[in-house]
């Protein structure tokens, strides 16, 4: 007396297919970008404060709360990482490019900190110690993201990582 209309259900299978669509999820978060018209300096924090701050030298900052995908973020920057990596890599040092090549090094270096810092703060904003990335396969273009690539060495910057794009820009009166 068997059934044909009954299906097995797979656990295994449907968990690993509610994993693969979590995996696709964007991760939403914003960024606060923050700008100081006294001193002209500008930094990012993934804090928001609807009271508004202050500058260490008293002045109040100018605030532009930026939403963002942090997953997108988070894969973006995994692939800085890797093209800082491959370029560290591939840099031999020679006597007549060696001064060149140790400030070259030192700048790439910084260049990876700073990845690094920012993948920090995805998982602050993220509000977790991990972040999945998004498949090797996916694109920011294919999420409708505009991306500039930064020549050398060939970095990835979202709109939300470039604060001129929504901050005021400076007054050229005075």
């Amino acid at each position: 007396m068997s059934d044909s209309s009954t299906k097995v259900i797979n656990l295994a299978e449907r968990r690993a297919q509610r994993e693969r669509q979590a995996a696709n999820v964007p991760i939403p978060g914003w960024l606060v970008w923050l700008h100081c018209p006294k001193c002209e300096t500008t930094e990012y924090t993934e804090v928001l404060m609807s009271e508004g701050r202050d500058h260490k030298c008293g002045t109040l900052v100018e605030e532009k709360e930026v939403p963002i995908d942090v997953r997108a973020e988070y894969t973006i920057s995994l692939r800085n990482l890797e093209t800082l990596d491959n370029l560290l890599e591939s840099q031999t040092p020679s006597r007549l490019l060696g001064r060149f090549l140790k400030t070259s090094r030192d700048s790439l270096e910084q260049l990876r900190a700073a990845e690094e810092e920012y993948q920090r703060r995805m998982l602050i904003i993220a509000g977790t110690d991990e972040v999945t990335p998004y498949p090797e396969e996916w694109t920011p273009e294919t999420a409708g993201m505009e991306v500039e690539v930064i020549q050398p060495p060939g970095l990835m910057l979202t709109e939300a990582r470039q604060p001129q794009l929504h901050l005021s820009p400076p007054d050229q009166t005075a």
